[in-house]
């Protein structure tokens, strides 16, 4: 239940703070002061969009704080749980929005997404307006109705599961039936592409050894020049390196028999020595393999040419991106030669999974034509309460069938189209409500839905801004009834222009504009009982409030508390 509201900088509102209380509460005011800033603060409050355009002019931000008070609600308890949030019989919301900036959102103090916070608004608050009737003239909504006064929205995220699952199965399905068309072209081409590459004998490390031979073979005769000069430097020529550090290493050792110190000077010599030689061996070895061989140069050449032909064929830069295109094209080539036995799995699959959505659907279905004469029952009555004595309403459920091919045709909602029929006045046939109710008719058919519906809503607080457009009168007397009715096990709210309808209030809020110094200032307090009695004698008798309007107003009043004991 909202228990507390406060609002600074919101359009004409520079400042207001209220306190709600249960029951049934009525807003009124002339047309223009501002009863829609409320109900705009409500929706920002619950989550909707912020438009900065609303920030009043010359403030620097709005700010919106209200209170709830949820009693023992395991939704919104759980939900406030999941959002890391601590739940508490007590929820406060902050909206700060700033002219410059992003906007702060906290519940209990813990910042919040938009869209999070639309999560936890709609299970606080239920707000109807006049646009809401449009969605009476939307036959495709009427299985919304339906389905929330039955309590089948469960059921129906079951069929809108299976459906979801069924579309992804055959979409799978349709998948593989146009690769099954192409699939012996591509299975050539695959077929082809592994012949190559498997006949290509490819390795990783081929082409790096393959370009050091083909270095060395172009250059026998130079790298023959320079492994002789490295030979005879080191050992064949006169006055050779290995002869020379020879008779050095023998001057060290007879200097390490005098100064035991040349010792480690020596161990190096001596390890020079050895190195040297083993350089002398490599080149030696080296000069012996070394003789030219133009059919091997090339063979090489063209084995290299092959491999940058198959890299520049297939668009790759390496031959580990060769290997995997042979190994994903293995793969794929599998995928295609197994795409029948695959298809079959896949068929059976879906054959499963629609015999699912066909017996959830036809579940669903049945229950919905049980919930059907349960609501035509409650909507007949509460109509025929709100003035429509003789009118007739029923909910006609038929299966959307495939004409030419005589099967049931599948959504997300089930097999089900949903209308309902109208019928005002006796004799006359039923028809769709879209084409025979007046905006009177609808907005008092669109309350008996709200008030069936409430019987299964869990949410505490229900807003109703101007549901009474298009009636006047006795009816209007019977819908400040209904909604005071409403109000007794929830809060309810209403904004309206009707005297009868806000007569049956249990708190009347008023809406007053001022303009003060150039500036309009919009206030909202709630009345004491002399002050209800003069704002019903103005919703009674305009502007100007005489004494017979006010004596009006006093018999209204009168009127209603007896009928109210």
């Amino acid at each position: 239940m909202l228990s507390h509201l406060k609002i600074s900088n919101l359009a004409t509102i520079e400042k207001v703070e209220l306190d709600f209380k249960q029951g049934f509460s009525i807003l009124t005011g002339e047309t223009g002061a501002g009863k829609s800033i409320m109900i705009d603060a409500l929706q920002l409050i619950l989550g909707q969009r912020a438009d900065n355009s609303l920030i009043r002019t010359g403030a620097d931000q709005a700010s919106l704080e209200a209170v709830f008070n949820t009693g023992h609600s395991e939704a919104i308890k759980s939900l406030l749980e999941e959002s890391g949030i601590p739940a508490d019989e007590e929820v406060i919301i902050r909206r700060i929005l700033p002219r410059d900036g992003r906007q702060k959102i906290l519940v209990n103090d813990v910042n919040l997404t938009q869209a999070r916070l639309a999560m936890i608004g709609r299970l606080l608050v239920n707000i109807h307006g006049q646009h809401d009737n449009q969605s009476l003239l939307q036959a495709s909504s009427h299985i919304d109705f339906l389905d929330g006064a039955g309590q089948l929205l469960q059921d129906r995220e079951e069929v809108r599961t299976l459906f979801d699952r069924y579309e992804q199965i055959l979409e799978e399905k349709n998948r593989l039936n146009q690769q099954l068309s192409s699939r012996n072209a591509r299975i050539e081409e695959l077929g082809f592409l592994q012949e190559e590459l498997t006949s290509a004998n490819l390795r990783v490390e081929e082409e790096e050894e393959l370009n050091q031979e083909a270095g060395r073979l172009s250059h026998v005769e130079r790298l023959t020049e320079i492994f002789a000069q490295v030979q005879g430097q080191l050992y064949e020529s006169e006055g050779a390196m290995i002869d020379t550090i020879g008779s050095i290493s023998k001057l060290f050792q007879e200097a390490a028999t005098l100064d035991s110190g040349c010792l480690e000077i020596q161990e190096s010599i001596e390890n020079t020595q050895s190195l040297l030689k083993e350089i002398y061996l490599y080149a030696t070895h080296y000069s012996s393999r070394m003789e030219a061989d133009p059919k091997r140069l090339d063979w090489i050449n063209e084995r290299l040419n092959d491999l940058q032909r198959l890299k520049r064929k297939y668009k790759v830069e390496s031959i580990e991106e060769l290997l995997l295109l042979k190994q994903t094209s293995q793969a794929e080539l599998e995928e295609l030669q197994n795409l029948d036995f695959d298809l079959q799995k896949l068929t059976q699959k879906l054959e499963q999974t629609q015999k699912q959505l066909h017996q959830k659907s036809m579940e669903l279905s049945a229950k919905r034509k049980a919930a059907a004469k349960l609501l035509d029952e409650q909507i007949i009555q509460e109509i025929h309460q709100l003035g429509m004595e003789k009118a007739l309403f029923q909910t006609n459920i038929n299966m959307n069938i495939h004409v030419a091919e005589g099967t049931c045709r599948y959504s997300s909602k089930g097999v089900d189209n949903v209308e309902f029929l109208l019928s005002v006045n006796p004799g006359q046939e039923l028809k769709s409500l879209v084409k025979v109710a007046s905006g009177g008719e609808l907005s008092r058919i669109m309350l008996a839905l709200k008030t069936v519906l409430t019987a299964v809503d869990t949410v505490e607080t229900m807003i109703f801004d101007e549901v009474d457009t298009g009636i006047s009168g006795r009816i209007a007397e019977i819908v400040g009834q209904k909604l005071r009715s409403l109000g007794k096990d929830r809060q309810a709210l209403c904004i309206t222009h009707l005297p009868q309808v806000a007569a049956w209030s249990d708190h009347h809020l008023v809406v007053n504009k001022d303009v003060i110094d150039g500036k309009t200032f919009t206030s909202i307090r709630e009345l004491s009982a002399n002050e209800k009695i003069e704002e019903l004698a103005r919703l009674i008798g305009g502007v100007d409030i005489t004494a017979k309007t006010m004596q009006l107003s006093r018999e209204m009043l009168k009127s209603i508390d007896r009928k109210k004991r």
